[in-house]
């Protein structure tokens, strides 16, 4: 992003389109490495190995530059970033995709907790309530999938440390860009560190590192467009302008995204009461990004035009 949009990025809604587009494009992702014929140690080879020059060319296009020091702040969000695609890359492949993806959703649960402590930000009483609603949508659909969707206790506990590994790097995410380091800059260190950890235990691990071929280059490339630049990249910019809170909580629509995606394409069935859950998960995220924008609106107001 130019200096200019970052410079009006908070007294408009640029942050909030950033983030909702963000996150459709992390929904599509799971749909991706379910449909990528290999294992879970090849697609993360191909998808990094892929992923990193683009990210790199995405940050000089934009003004940015990928230094020593910009690495560095990437080491600690890199590893995180690299552990948490190794399990979601799995569990999408060893349960349904509604429960691999819903249980990572619990993140503002946590978020709710650390952006007070870390970040002094205080959620409103209607984002709270909107925050339960959403997570107990996110909670029923979960206990509504029952055994009918193919879960399995592997796939769950992956999802579980996908959980803690993404809530730890989605807070590490803010700390750095709150410090106003280039977004796409940083991207591209993330991806180069998440690079020099996954890429060699992928290629120590895999057992079919020539399996990939045909449509899978297309899914592939699909991965590193859509949720690799389109997801990480806007939700990255964005959470400089945006809550800590606010923006996990926008990741709740996710899941919801993977879950009918996987209904439509994978025939993984969901019940009645499942796509109920859904639609308040839905509708409260709804809720959410209405008061935050009123909260954006009121603030602008009250601190009046600059002199």
């Amino acid at each position: 992003m130019t200096t200019a949009v970052e410079a009006n990025a908070a007294t408009s809604d640029l942050p909030l389109i950033a983030g909702s587009l963000a996150v459709m494009a992390w929904g599509f992702g799971p749909l991706i490495v379910r449909g990528i014929g290999a294992s879970t140690a090849s697609i993360v080879v191909f998808r990094l190995g892929s992923a990193v020059p683009v990210m790199i060319a995405v940050a000089y296009l934009t003004g940015g530059r990928v230094t020593a020091s910009v690495v560095r702040q990437a080491l600690l969000p890199g590893a995180l970033f690299a552990g948490s695609m190794m399990a979601s890359f799995e569990s999408y492949k060893a349960t349904s995709i509604a429960v691999a993806t819903l249980i990572p959703a619990m993140q503002p649960v946590l978020v709710l907790v650390i952006a007070f402590r870390l970040f002094g930000e205080r959620s409103s009483n209607r984002q709270i309530a909107c925050a339960v609603a959403a997570l107990a949508g996110v909670l029923g659909v979960v206990l509504a999938a029952g055994n009918t969707s193919g879960t399995a206790m592997r796939g769950t506990l992956l999802s579980v440390v996908n959980l803690l590994l993404w809530t730890v790097y989605f807070v590490q995410v803010k700390r750095v860009r709150s410090t106003g380091v280039h977004s796409w800059s940083f991207v591209a260190g993330v991806f180069i560190v998440a690079s020099c950890i996954a890429v060699p235990w992928g290629l120590l691990v895999s057992t079919d590192i020539h399996a990939i071929g045909g449509t899978d280059w297309l899914l592939l490339g699909l991965l590193v467009g859509g949720p690799g630049l389109m997801g990480h990249g806007l939700m990255t910019w964005a959470q400089r302008h945006l809550d800590l809170t606010v923006a996990s909580l926008l990741t709740l629509a996710s899941p919801v995204i993977s879950a009918i995606g996987a209904w439509l394409i994978y025939q993984e069935k969901l019940r009645p009461m499942q796509v109920l859950f859904s639609m308040v998960v839905l509708v409260s995220l709804a809720g959410i990004v209405v008061d935050a924008r009123i909260g954006a609106v009121v603030a602008t107001g009250l601190s009046g035009p600059a002199e």
